[in-house]
């Protein structure tokens, strides 16, 4: 199965849900634990809840249900990644993933972008307008149909950096992980961005449903 065909997979996770939730067709839809409200917010009935069920205790919905103890060593969201990926999923868009009250499961979420890609997954995590994501040297990476964007040194030192189509422009520079300099960049119509070597975080504003 190629890179444009892989199963979809959309986890609801426990954290601020601040747009809609985009259910594109043929998705498996899994609820972390208490995201389960967020979709029933929305009208969502999932294919499965998953977690310690710790922070929800109403009723739930007619769905596989994979309860875990709550003494554990992976996150609630990780176990829903799991469930996914044993649906036969490839590709993963997280809502839910950061706000709530623990900064915690947002720094865990935004880790677990790095241990998804180590198991060749490709993962999202949604945030109103907002998205983040992973990308590699040695991929083009385009932006379109974005306000703004930014972009993040992963690796200790990232080099030859190139941006190109964006307010701010840079040729061949080296990225670190102690300097910012890729945040809060502007593009018209198309950004390029290229590297030659390091891993980099992604956040782009302007995400549009396409469900």
């Amino acid at each position: 199965m190629s890179r444009t065909e892989e199963k979809l997979c959309v986890v609801i996770a426990g954290g601020d849900v601040r747009e809609e939730i985009c259910i594109p067709a043929g998705a498996f839809v899994v609820c972390a634990d208490c995201g389960y409200r967020h979709a029933k917010a929305q009208g969502i009935v999932p294919d499965a809840v998953v977690g310690d069920l710790d922070s929800w205790t109403g009723e739930l919905p007619d769905a596989e249900i994979f309860r875990h103890p709550p003494e554990k060593d992976d996150t609630d969201t990780w176990l829903a990644i799991e469930c996914g990926k044993e649906k036969g999923c490839g590709e993963f868009r997280i809502y839910g993933a950061f706000g709530g009250e623990r900064i915690d499961h947002a720094i865990a979420n935004v880790q677990l972008l790095e241990r998804m890609q180590a198991e060749g997954l490709r993962g999202e995590l949604y945030y109103g307008q907002q998205r983040v994501f992973l990308w590699t040297a040695g991929e083009t990476l385009r932006l379109r149909d974005c306000t703004m964007f930014s972009v993040f040194a992963l690796s200790e030192r990232c080099t030859g950096v190139s941006i190109r189509g964006a307010k701010y422009a840079l040729e061949y520079a080296v990225l670190t992980r102690q300097y910012p300099i890729g945040i809060s960049n502007e593009t018209a119509e198309e950004a390029v961005l290229t590297a030659e070597s390091g891993v980099f975080l992604v956040v782009v504003t302007g995400r549009q449903c396409d469900a």
